[in-house]
């Protein structure tokens, strides 16, 4: 542990760099502690699976809308410029929070679509905010230690949102209230906003005219679009990345009626959920760094999916069996269920990382680095506006058969989506064989 950490002392060392480090450290578990917040604000509004499907449809769908205009924005204007304001705005929307519960307490419709426009507003701020953070980058450590940047980014990625989904969010809401956790979220984007108040400034690149601009952008949109059509093993990896964030969008939805509607819990109580999900990820960290080069890549793509089918398979017969226990002997039977439900969610959440993690690194081996940007930007939009279908479909599933029968439908597409994994796999072997 001690000589991984050596490998970020260099870039550590930057004042500039150690600011804006901190920073997004605390933005990451604000954003992802107001979103465990919402899921349990909505929850305890509605009970529905849907209304909590449309707030993260307010999330997913600005960086879509926006992220065509962004690029040409963070050319044009100062990325230290766009960091502090977003920080700020964002600071302003969780506070706001506080304000709407107050006056719009008695009128729940009326705060539910306050509540989605907040989250657009916030996911939008967010949409010119990262590619900001990542184009600072480097003109903060420069191009030789650019890598060890990334990387200690990536990873402070995944820490935000263990940290702001599973530990800090959970925690304010059952000790401070929903109120409560709305100010602290606003107050690490305030803090956040201090320490990249005095980042080294930037120059914003030349202006050029709207019409090229216009045909730039759409000709380098197009050439990723085809790239990825065209090479069959980057198509497949980009749609198990968006399988994967399609199936992390419906946990997301359905934890907290989960919690609720099955359990019996309170909706907060679906950090029970999540939590064992996260201890999964960072077993896949260590058997990735440890095994993972050792086992063909499309093969343990294949097995994983297998694995994601089982574990949804098991948490829809936990759901099954719970549904059936009497109501006096649902008080007794909690903790055998909640111990149940966490041996499922650990290897979920082991599987969804290892497909995801090998996904992203297949894609950045068969894309040319002067492609690489637009190959990123089609998986990001792929992923945020393809999921959002499946999303609904699970919700509308949840609100009228049930979350049990729902997760059975939901094992039954991972399995056929597995099927064709093994099916690919076995092909390619193949093929390679008589090559």
């Amino acid at each position: 542990m001690t000589s991984a950490l050596s490998e970020y002392k260099p870039v550590l060392a930057i004042p500039g760099f150690r600011r804006l480090w901190l920073a997004q450290l605390l933005s990451l578990t604000a954003q992802n502690g107001i979103h465990f917040v919402q899921l349990v604000l909505i929850e305890r509004l509605t009970g529905q699976s849907l209304q909590i499907g449309l707030m993260i449809a307010a999330f997913s769908l600005p960086p879509v809308l926006f992220s065509f205009v962004a690029g040409s924005v963070i050319d044009r204007v100062p990325k230290k410029t766009i960091i502090i304001l977003a920080n700020l705005f964002r600071s302003a929307l969780a506070l706001s929070y506080i304000f709407s519960l107050h006056w719009l307490k008695g009128f729940p419709t009326l705060l539910l679509l306050i509540v989605y426009t907040i989250t657009f507003l916030g996911s939008s701020i967010g949409s010119f905010y990262n590619p900001s953070v990542l184009a600072k980058l480097p003109f903060l450590v420069g191009e030789e230690k650019l890598v060890e940047a990334n990387s200690l980014f990536n990873i402070t990625s995944a820490l935000a949102q263990l940290t702001g989904l599973i530990i800090i969010a959970p925690a304010a809401v059952k000790l401070l209230g929903l109120s409560g956790a709305f100010t602290l979220m606003g107050l690490f984007y305030l803090l956040a906003f201090g320490l990249v108040f005095h980042l080294p400034k930037d120059r914003p690149h030349k202006r050029r005219s709207r019409g090229s601009s216009i045909n730039r952008v759409w000709h380098e949109v197009k050439e990723g679009w085809v790239f990825v059509v065209r090479h069959r093993p980057v198509y497949l990896a980009v749609l198990q990345l968006t399988l994967v964030a399609s199936l992390l969008m419906i946990l997301a939805m359905i934890a907290p009626g989960f919690s609720a509607r099955v359990l019996g819990l309170a909706p907060e109580d679906a950090v029970y959920i999540f939590a064992p999900a996260g201890a999964g990820m960072v077993l896949a960290i260590l058997f990735l760094g440890r095994l993972g080069s050792h086992v063909p890549v499309r093969w343990m793509q294949s097995g994983m999916l297998i694995l994601t089918t089982l574990s949804f398979g098991a948490l829809a017969l936990i759901s099954f069996d719970f549904a059936r226990i009497p109501q006096v002997q649902v008080a007794s039977h909690v903790s055998v269920t909640m111990l149940l439900v966490a041996l499922t969610m650990i290897p979920l959440g082991f599987s969804l990382y290892v497909i995801n993690t090998l996904a992203q690194t297949e894609l950045q081996r068969r894309t040319p680095p002067s492609l690489r940007g637009r190959v990123f930007t089609v998986q990001f939009m792929m992923a945020s506006l393809v999921g959002l279908a499946p999303m609904f479909i699970a919700a509308t599933l949840a609100d009228l058969i049930g979350i049990p029968a729902m997760l059975f439908w939901l094992a039954v597409g991972c399995a056929l989506v597995g099927a064709l994994s093994f099916y690919d796999a076995y092909q390619h072997r193949k093929h390679t064989r008589e090559g």
